[in-house]
């Protein structure tokens, strides 16, 4: 097998990055160099991973904040190998990750490959991307495509290898070399560099494959909880600068990728994970009283008359009977299940 560079880098978390090189060095194999490009890092927490994890793990701190883009093209200018994999710092992999995408692309000639990208244990995030576009008045509006989004993945399934449109920055095999050369990571993007890259890619002809037999899993941040965790988050999902990026990417392509606007529903939605207390008073005792609010808020909604009313709603329609995810043949070891009513 091909060696090759994995380059870690910060998504919008501190504290997944412990977890995350844990698992690569358990389910990589030894002939791969491993660099983490660690922006903005506290100082104890440097501390504590360089003793845990040299020298097997390279690491690059910088004492302020990266974008995702500066971050990766830091990675690959330090990589000696023809091949790196650029990583966020969130994700975890599964036994025999890699060797699949070193395939893929020795067999297609690829510039990029990317794997099956799960957000929870058994939920696909992504699986192969399409960018669809649509015009009006001679404006060109672009839409991602997260291909198989929220469907169950368990110990397998019928997906081939086949094109993609781009690549989720979760998890790349990318070419090196191709990679500088194109510039394919724009340092002035925060946000939707995965379509910038993948529409620089297209522009030079380059080829970019989704590989089935590959899988990670990255951790979606339903809630920060971490005080550490409050500065990358508050960088990373900024919805100012997200606004600049793609007033940038729009200039750059003439593409309005913004979603007819819906895109800043979710912005606001996944900045409600951090509550306004830590955002003004980023420390742990911040966090203590947002998260108890927070456990209040979820508690006065259980029991609101909307929540009652959808529990009888669900008896009448018999919505009680159909097997929920504890019982679902799905998930449990027995073959012989024949539904809520087993005999």
């Amino acid at each position: 097998m091909e060696p090759c560079t994995i380059v870690v880098a910060v998504r919008d978390r501190f504290s997944t990055t412990e977890k995350c090189l844990e698992t690569l060095l358990d389910r990589t194999p030894v002939s791969c160099d491993l660099l983490a490009v660690l922006g903005g890092m506290p100082e104890r927490m440097r501390r504590r991973l360089k003793a845990r994890f040299e020298p097997k793990v390279r690491f690059i701190f910088t004492d302020r904040l990266l974008n995702p883009a500066q971050s990766r093209n830091i990675g690959l200018r330090e990589t000696k190998t023809r091949l790196a994999v650029l990583m966020d710092n969130d994700v975890n992999v599964r036994p025999g990750w890699l060797e699949p995408l070193l395939k893929c692309q020795l067999e297609t000639g690829a510039a990029m490959v990317v794997p099956i990208v799960l957000e929870m244990p058994e939920r696909i995030h992504t699986a192969a991307n399409r960018l669809y576009v649509t015009t009006r008045n001679g404006r060109a509006f672009a839409n991602k495509e997260l291909c198989f989004a929220k469907h169950t993945y368990l110990d397998g399934c019928n997906l081939r290898r086949e094109l993609t449109d781009y690549g989720e920055l979760h998890c790349q095999l990318v070419v090196v070399e191709t990679a500088l050369k194109l510039g394919v990571y724009d340092e002035m993007l925060r946000e939707v560099g995965e379509c910038d890259a993948g529409l620089a890619w297209q522009k030079a002809g380059c080829s970019m494959w989704f590989e089935p037999a590959s899988v990670v899993h990255f951790a979606f941040s339903y809630r920060i909880t971490r005080a550490e965790d409050i500065r990358p988050f508050m960088f990373k999902w900024d919805m100012r600068e997200i606004l600049k990026s793609y007033h940038y990417f729009r200039r750059k392509w003439g593409l309005d990728i913004t979603g007819l606007g819906s895109f800043s529903k979710f912005l606001v939605e996944h900045n409600g994970t951090l509550g306004l207390l830590p955002r003004l008073f980023p420390s742990r005792a911040a966090m203590a009283v947002d998260y108890v609010l927070y456990r209040v808020r979820r508690a006065s909604r259980r029991v609101s008359p909307a929540r009652l009313w959808e529990w009888v709603d669900h008896r009448m329609l018999g919505y009680h009977k159909w097997p929920n995810r504890s019982d679902h043949p799905f998930f449990r070891d027995d073959t012989n299940w024949n539904g809520p009513n087993k005999p």
